[in-house]
């Protein structure tokens, strides 16, 4: 039974959020507990000792503001440590319950001879002060008993000295009013409680699944071995360049990579050399590819692209040199290689001011032409193309 009468304790974060809202919440109530303070000043005014008055509204709005200060360094300093965050709601508690207090003191003004309407004012002010501090300080659950009990119990232990008939069911009323503010603000505390839980798990959730998109969207547009973007990556990106040239109309330059006698590798070395081999092309691709929109791409077996947004044809071509020279300065040994006793690419180069939109097609088969071209060539170097729609004259280095 006792357990049924008390919050379950939460997480650590959900803690903290809570905390967080007596903060939040707190400087509005508090404003209005010293408005309410003043009221009943002037009410009670001609019925009570002026300078007793004084003294307990001077005390209610020091407490107050105290409180008030607190809750800006609160906002200022943005605590996360679970230490501190406690640290924060003990000295939460504390005022609340002080205000609390001074609240319950009230009653010591409280004379059975007062006129009815009085009498109710005081019950309605302390029943007022008490619903309103309801959602404030039920989220974190101890702040409404510490603020909630000091002026009702007070109200009750008042009533309970008065001999006039009636006191005794007043008393009773009081007391189920208690009982029933207790009740509903644990179960609205603890359904609170739950649905922080719930935010907070849906927030995991939500984190996990946008993680694990970017990890499916990353497996899917990039190669598995090589760690480059794959063809269908090559190809979407390529496309949207090509848009985006035709309406800047600026030179785009596409380059086919191709491993020279990479069967023959394979067959002398081993698949896995194979792959090794593959992986350090791919790297020196990667690095020449410099600028946030250059992409380096595997699109087959031994088979690379490097697309170059904004570049011309003899920038490409000093691109495509410095691929050539830095495999060379590799020297990846290839003995069954007809060229050389190294590993060695060929590439085409083609680049072109789109003329059409959605039309790359014609880019990506003039550096395949320009790539047989080389291959059929000699290998071990580039050839490059420049013309619109396709049309134009090689260019063999």
């Amino acid at each position: 039974m006792m357990i049924s009468l008390l919050p379950t304790k939460p997480n650590m974060q959900v803690r903290a959020e809570q905390i967080s809202m007596l903060y939040e919440q707190g400087s509005t109530i508090q404003l209005l507990g010293i408005l309410t303070g003043f009221l009943a000043v002037g009410v009670f005014w001609d019925l009570s000792d002026h300078g007793m008055l004084l003294l307990w509204l001077s005390l209610h709005v020091i407490v107050s503001v105290v409180r008030l200060s607190i809750n800006v360094q609160f906002a200022h300093r943005q605590p996360s440590s679970i230490r501190s965050m406690q640290n924060w709601a003990n000295i939460y508690v504390a005022g609340t319950f002080l205000s609390g207090l001074i609240w319950g003191s009230l009653c010591l003004f409280y004379d059975a001879s007062w006129p009815a309407p009085y009498q109710l004012i005081l019950f309605s002010i302390y029943t007022g002060i008490t619903a309103g501090s309801f959602n404030t300080h039920t989220p974190y659950f101890v702040a409404f008993p510490a603020f909630f009990l000091p002026p009702v119990g007070w109200l009750t232990i008042t009533l309970l000295q008065q001999d006039t008939e009636g006191f005794g069911t007043l008393t009773a009323l009081v007391v189920i009013y208690i009982v029933l503010m207790y009740t509903t603000a644990l179960r609205y505390h603890r359904s609170l409680t739950r649905s922080l839980e719930v935010r907070f798990e849906n927030e995991r959730l939500a984190d996990e699944l946008a993680c694990s998109n970017q990890r499916l969207s990353a497996q899917v547009d990039t190669d598995e071995l090589t760690g480059l973007y794959n063809r269908r990556s090559m190809f979407h990106r390529l496309a949207s360049e090509w848009n985006r040239h035709y309406r800047s109309q600026t030179a785009l330059s596409l380059l086919y990579v191709d491993l020279d006698f990479f069967k023959q590798y394979n067959d002398t070395y081993g698949h896995e050399a194979g792959d090794q081999c593959l992986i350090r092309v791919a790297k020196l691709l990667h690095n020449h590819a410099l600028r946030s929109s250059d992409t380096a791409a595997r699109f087959g077996g031994e088979e690379f692209a490097l697309i170059l947004p904004e570049t011309a044809k003899k920038d490409a071509e000093k691109i495509a040199a410095s691929i050539i020279s830095d495999l060379a300065h590799l020297h990846l040994p290839h003995s069954a290689s007809t060229v050389t006793d190294h590993v060695t690419v060929s590439i085409g180069i083609a680049t072109m001011v789109p003329h059409e939109p959605d039309n790359d097609s014609i880019l990506r088969e003039r550096a395949d032409q320009m790539l047989y071209q080389a291959k059929h060539g000699g290998r071990n170097k580039f050839v490059s193309a420049q013309g619109h729609s396709g049309l134009a004259a090689p260019v063999t280095v």
